[in-house]
């Protein structure tokens, strides 16, 4: 390859890099997501503390059960038939 062939890179190419509202929706997502994975972890340790531990999880279980029933009616797959 000829050095006349390569792209031309400028400085300010070189310096874009992914940006700030990039690395403000990823903090935010992350408080986010550990927001939510606190409260789901406090309400489970209730559980456990009220029910014992098959009560906890068999709430769980049926958590998991109908959030799957409801993302499989509204996201409906083509027959396969």
């Amino acid at each position: 390859m000829d050095v006349d062939d390569a792209p031309a890179v400028s400085p300010r190419d070189e310096k874009e890099g992914l940006g700030g509202r990039f690395w403000l929706k990823i903090v935010g997502s992350v408080v986010i997501i550990g927001i939510l994975v606190f409260v789901g972890l406090l309400l489970f340790w209730r559980a456990l503390y009220a029910w014992g531990f098959l009560g906890a999880f068999l709430v769980l279980g049926l958590a998991l059960l109908l959030f799957g029933w409801l993302y499989d009616r509204r996201n409906p797959h083509p027959n396969l038939d």
